[in-house]
């Protein structure tokens, strides 16, 4: 796509809550596999200092293929958490050992 002139969106990094500590809203489409492992992916992140929203975000943001990624935030906190975490993949880069542990809890 990119040799055409196309660029690749991506909406959601959070994926509706799934990897927030809060979790999802009642009506989520997520199965019920789903949402265990999410929750237990933001435990470990939780366990280590971490956040799974930034880990999200981060991962979505890397990817050299997607040209913009769209996040909604609700309050200032989650807009300067979310200026953060970009400004922290820019210096010191992905902590690649906790996505490592987190694509192990959420592989199927």
């Amino acid at each position: 796509l990119k040799s055409k002139g196309v660029g690749v969106i991506t909406a959601s990094p959070l994926s509706m809550g799934l990897f927030t500590e809060q979790g999802t809203p009642q009506w989520h489409p997520a199965s019920p596999e789903i949402k265990s492992a999410c929750k237990a992916a933001a435990v470990h992140c939780k366990s280590k200092g971490e956040k799974t929203t930034k880990l999200a975000l981060q991962y979505s943001l890397s990817n050299r293929e997607i040209s913009s990624v769209f996040v909604g935030m609700g309050s200032v906190s989650q807009v300067e958490e979310n200026v953060a975490a970009f400004g922290e993949l820019d210096g010191l880069g992905m902590d690649q050992e906790t996505l490592s542990e987190v694509e192990a809890i959420l592989e199927p």
